[in-house]
């Protein structure tokens, strides 16, 4: 497969280890891109070979037609698993941030050979209420409004406090480089985020879960599900919002490396 038919990524080796360091792929959210791992990259790269995705229809991705031609979490998935492929990695850890979590559910329940074990930031199970209302409208209001006037509205009422505001000003910025089109995609496939994560408690990959105590519209859904599932566990971080991995990014990298290298000696990665 040539690489201008792949998403576009970037591979941060690790000069110690080389091909022995396990690798760990990581998964922005929607709007963003891979530039917001950059408080993740050099302590990661000291411990890992590191695989930074951008999502398709997200910037700085060209036109893919097989995006085009299908759009979904499984075509997503798959579109990941030929980055992999290319570089012949059997199998790797993955991190993920919001809709990049989502997408590993996905990864776990499609491709579940590939994943050792997945850090999942920011995790979106399913809607509360206040958040099914807000999709509501916003999908009400999508062929209205400017794109960017929707997702800075989300980005306000997902990270509304003070210590949330370099998390929601690097999203919202990073957003204006996507266009309307994809975005309204990837909006309407939040319909599906449930769906993604049912029965994911079956499958037997290690799991953490990072999120802030300050992510109002999904923790608490997120700590009612997972005494069932016993291959997760939650870190809840302190005064932290939505997006930890930049709000408490010494901490998120702590119990991420932490959790992998558990792994990693376990799995033989």
């Amino acid at each position: 497969m040539s690489l201008p038919s792949l998403l576009h990524h970037q591979i941060y080796h690790n000069k110690k280890l080389g091909e022995s360091a396990p690798w760990v792929v990581l998964l922005h959210g929607i709007g963003g891109n891979s530039n917001i791992w950059y408080k993740q990259l050099k302590k990661f790269k000291r411990h890992f070979n590191v695989l930074a995705i951008d999502l398709p229809g997200h910037y700085p991705n060209d036109t893919l037609q097989a995006w085009e031609e299908e759009y979904s979490f499984e075509k997503c998935a798959d579109m990941i698993v030929q980055v992999l492929d290319e570089y012949r990695i059997h199998k790797a850890h993955f991190i993920g941030i919001s809709l990049g979590s989502v997408l590993i559910h996905q990864l776990v329940k499609r491709h579940q050979d590939r994943v050792y074990s997945a850090v999942l930031g920011g995790m979106i199970l399913r809607f509360n209420l206040l958040s099914k209302v807000l999709l509501f409208l916003g999908h009400g209001l999508k062929k209205f409004l400017p794109y960017m006037w929707l997702y800075k509205l989300f980005a306000h009422i997902m990270m509304p406090k003070n210590n949330h505001k370099q998390a929601r000003e690097m999203f919202i910025n990073e957003a204006k480089k996507m266009c309307r089109n994809e975005f309204l995609k990837w909006f309407k496939l939040t319909r599906d985020v449930q769906a993604t994560s049912k029965n994911i408690e079956a499958y037997d990959v290690p799991r953490l879960y990072i999120s802030g105590n300050e992510d109002h519209l999904f923790i608490k859904v997120l700590k009612k599900y997972l005494p069932n599932d016993r291959h997760g566990q939650l870190v809840e971080l302190n005064d932290c919002g939505h997006v930890c991995n930049l709000e408490k990014s010494d901490e998120f990298n702590y119990h991420a490396i932490t959790f992998i290298e558990q792994f990693s000696e376990r799995k033989g990665a």
